[in-house]
């Protein structure tokens, strides 16, 4: 598996290009994917389908624009279409079908799993590979997401204390920042280690 990182737009989303043999599939194309665009058009591989971590504005944006190219689906989970019709910017980006906990998504010879992660969004989720996991908005180097805008704290607690049970040698590819891994995370982000009371 060959894992490519974009960082797109205003709010440098970080866009996965995730590929396995001559078949990809993209997670979280956040606004202008020009470069997305261009390094599909200019290499031998078959985009199978989008998927969102989420509903926020800037983890779809682009959504529309990839589509026109490649005529490919987005998924989303179902929680957090709602979301998106309520935003300006997101409610006319068309949701081809939903994702949820135990799916699998199977690229080339490869398999990455759906884990539902709700607090960040009530729709939250990861997808969870052999060695890695794209965590979104839920885990970041050092942070984690939000809860006050469409979230919940108790739900993202939960999703994070799920996410501490998981593998310390998983790669973290978070939808924003710098790559970490789970096992950094768990002794240095304040949030998982106990050292900020929230």
């Amino acid at each position: 598996m060959i894992i490519k990182r974009f960082v797109v737009g205003d709010y440098l989303t970080n866009t996965y290009l995730v590929i396995s043999g001559n078949e990809a599939i993209l997670i979280d194309v956040g606004e202008n994917p020009i470069e997305v665009i261009e390094y599909l058009k200019n290499n031998d591989i078959k985009l199978k389908s989008i998927y969102a971590t989420h509903g926020h504005f800037d983890h779809v944006l682009g959504v529309t624009e990839v589509k026109k190219y490649f005529k490919v689906p987005l998924y989303i989970h179902k929680n957090d279409e709602e979301l998106m019709k309520r935003d300006e910017r997101t409610k006319n980006i068309e949701v081809d079908g939903y994702i949820k906990e135990g799916d699998i998504i199977k690229i080339g010879n490869e398999e990455i799993k759906v884990i539902e992660t709700p607090g960040h969004t009530l729709g939250s989720v990861c997808y969870l590979t052999n060695d890695g996991i794209f965590t979104g908005d839920t885990l970041f180097n050092h942070s984690i997401g939000r809860y006050d805008i469409g979230g919940d704290k108790e739900l993202l607690k939960k999703s994070l204390k799920r996410l501490m049970e998981l593998d310390d040698g998983l790669t973290v590819y978070p939808g924003h920042g710098f790559l970490t891994t789970l096992g950094y995370e768990k002794l240095t982000n304040p949030f998982l280690n106990g050292e900020f009371d929230w």
